[in-house]
């Protein structure tokens, strides 16, 4: 009888023993979904970003440099749809780093560049928009002159400041880019650990069972 408990007790253990280690490699699994996906998606996501900002900037350039008020104009109306995609392209990326870190907050790293890179945007879209003012009122003025001045004026103002805060967009971009791989990396050596962890525990607990099972026997 005592024999047979044992023989019980020793299945049950089997049996937990499994459970326990199929659901960890089913967490270890989700993890390296997650690097894999989520966090794949969130670099595309930026890859996005990025290709959205520079059709801004062109569209930019091509309205100060153009000659035609009717250009110019019809350029100018197509810049807020842009600005929209580039927002949208931001809360892509955080919804992607959001789903990629499961049951935990986003990463303080993330926010931290996320801001700044929103920030970055922010300055660059308002040295953009006083290019384009400057720009806006050479078409109002009455002298060739004066409108020769402020259009020169508006190009320096884009190729200077609203260029060098573009740069600092790209930056920011590169800077946020690495964060997601190094949290990437990160995700992927917890869930390395966690399979070694598994592995060595379920190998002990099958011999630790099976020098049981040879004794009794």
């Amino acid at each position: 009888m005592r024999i047979r408990w044992i023989t019980v007790v020793i299945s049950v253990l089997i049996v937990v023993f499994g459970w326990l280690g199929s659901q960890t490699l089913m967490r270890v699994d989700q993890d390296l979904r997650v690097i894999y996906t989520e966090y794949t998606l969130a670099a595309t996501d930026l890859g996005h970003l990025n290709g959205e900002l520079i059709r801004y900037r062109t569209s930019v350039i091509r309205a100060i440099e153009t000659d035609s008020k009717k250009e110019f104009l019809r350029i100018v109306a197509s810049l807020p749809e842009k600005r929209n995609r580039i927002d949208k392209a931001i809360e892509r990326f955080v919804a992607a780093t959001d789903d990629a870190s499961g049951d935990r907050s986003l990463d303080a790293r993330e926010l931290s560049e996320v801001k700044a890179v929103q920030e970055r945007i922010a300055s660059y879209m308002a040295s953009s928009h006083h290019a384009l003012r400057l720009m806006e009122q050479g078409w109002n003025v009455a002298s060739t002159i004066e409108a020769q001045r402020l259009q020169n004026a508006a190009k320096q103002y884009l190729a200077e400041d609203a260029g060098s805060k573009y740069m600092s967009v790209t930056v920011e971009l590169d800077r946020l880019l690495e964060v997601v791989s190094v949290i990437a990396g990160d995700v992927k050596k917890e869930a390395d650990a966690t399979l070694r962890f598994v592995t060595v525990a379920l190998i002990c607990a099958s011999l630790t069972l099976s020098a049981i099972v040879l004794t009794l026997g």
